[in-house]
């Protein structure tokens, strides 16, 4: 038995939620692992929620040799996509903090833009907590106003001016997205603190994104424009329910002050997910108590185009409870095994990372080698597997760090293609919106 059901209260997003096997055991050392997905089905017109970006330019001295001026052309081109119901406004900041352009509509923007971004040019530090603190300001008035509301912040370095502490800074961050100001980051190069960019991205509820090379920083500005234009819900909230309180969520997704986890917006022909798990004792009580007879069951809201919240809810049906042998000797789910490895490889390489960072090359081989055996039958983790062992080779410490730190960012939070195979190839990807590609090196263009 597939013990798989779906339940949606509008045809928009359907909830599946799978078990990693369709049984209960009767023993103790197991845990119940179960996968939440929820699509948005692709086949759905959704009507576009207006945008209001604010695009926060880091203009510092490193900024030269070619890195402003490809940040200047994916702006442009960004500006070029929006719709004329979407607004924009762009910040400027080094060791002080300018407005190049107020936030406009779009269209006046398009006129406008070209000549202040042609004057553009590098100057001092990075006050890169003014800067964005500027650009949500500059979007902030915007929310409740049924706009989907976004800083999209980019940087080259470290930040060496102003507020500098990751923590403090997460937290306003993290004040500011649960108004209805988000925050991507978009980071370019070696020299840029890859750990706060990606922090800052995970409390904003945005996306981290980066480019090695100028030439790569194309990509990152076409996924976050493609996402933000087929967006069909934000604003995603999870709650789990259960006789037993002993559930933990797997991803490292945001869990907030009223016990709910934020997770990604959802695109059209998208789906985000979350893995779940209960030691198995707990689970066999759980189901045994329930009036329904379920172990498990869950309810998400989250807000359509128009800003209105919906509720929907699942259950996973009753489960057979079988012995120890019978339940080892069961098939386990595909998909779910596959997204569970994503979650294992994320937690392993985070320690590659940290392993680097110490100077202990050894320990991180070590790590890779252990990456590699989990991810035998998973081709996308094996092919970044592949870039890494070559960084590891020539001890490239920098963008070892970068690749693990977005890599495992990418595997806990990344939507996925709504019935996505487990089939990997850099041209199979390169067809797929940007922002649904799986990439062997995340900081490389993959077209």
């Amino acid at each position: 038995m597939h013990a798989t059901q779906t339940t949606a209260a509008a045809p928009e997003l359907d909830l599946v939620l799978t078990p990693l096997k369709p049984a209960l055991a009767d023993d103790s050392r197991n845990t119940l692992d179960v996968l939440l997905r929820m699509v948005a089905c692709g086949g759905t017109p959704v009507q576009r929620t207006p945008l209001s970006l604010s695009l926060v330019i880091d203009r510092s001295g490193s900024m030269g040799g070619g890195r402003l001026a490809a940040a200047k052309a994916c702006v442009a081109d960004l500006v070029d996509r929006l719709d004329t119901a979407d607004e924009v406004g762009i910040v400027i900041y080094d060791d002080t903090v300018d407005t190049l352009l107020p936030l406009s509509p779009a269209g006046p923007a398009r006129q406008h833009v070209a000549a202040p971004l042609a004057n553009l040019e590098t100057g001092g530090s990075t006050d890169l907590h003014a800067g964005w603190l500027a650009g949500a300001r500059q979007v902030a008035p915007c929310t409740g106003a049924q706009r989907l509301c976004r800083v999209v912040l980019l940087s080259d370095g470290q930040a060496n001016q102003g507020e500098t502490d990751t923590g403090r800074i997460c937290d306003q961050v993290r004040q500011l997205a649960a108004s209805g100001v988000s925050t991507t980051t978009v980071g370019l190069g070696e020299g840029f603190n890859e750990q706060l960019m990606t922090a800052m991205a995970a409390a904003g509820q945005g996306n981290a994104l980066y480019g090695d090379r100028a030439e790569d920083l194309a990509e990152a500005f076409e996924s976050e424009i493609g996402l933000l234009s087929h967006l069909a819900w934000r604003d995603v909230r999870v709650q789990t329910g259960s006789a037993t309180s002993r559930w933990r969520m797997l991803n490292d997704h945001t869990r907030n002050a009223d016990g709910t986890w934020t997770l990604p917006s959802v695109a059209t022909g998208s789906e985000a997910w979350a893995c779940f798990s209960v030691p198995m004792d707990s689970a066999v009580r759980a189901q045994a108590r329930s009036r329904q007879g379920k172990a498990f069951h869950v309810t998400v809201t989250a807000a359509d185009a128009q800003g209105q919240r919906h509720t929907f809810k699942a259950s996973l049906p009753a489960l057979p409870v079988v012995d120890a042998a019978h339940w080892h000797a069961m098939p386990a789910d595909e998909l779910v095994s596959r997204r569970m490895t994503e979650l294992q490889a994320a937690r392993l390489q985070r320690r590659a990372r940290q392993a680097v960072e110490e100077g202990d090359w050894p320990q991180a081989e070590q790590l890779l080698g252990e990456v590699e055996a989990l991810a035998a039958d998973h081709p996308w983790i094996l092919a970044t597997v592949r870039q890494m062992q070559t960084l590891l080779a020539q001890r490239d410490s920098m963008r070892f760090g970068k690749e693990m730190a977005y890599t495992s960012f990418r595997m806990n939070r990344r939507l996925a293609e709504a019935d996505e195979v487990a089939v990997f190839s850099e041209s199979i990807e390169s067809s797929k919106a940007a922002y649904l590609r799986r990439k062997g090196y995340q900081g490389r263009s993959s077209t």
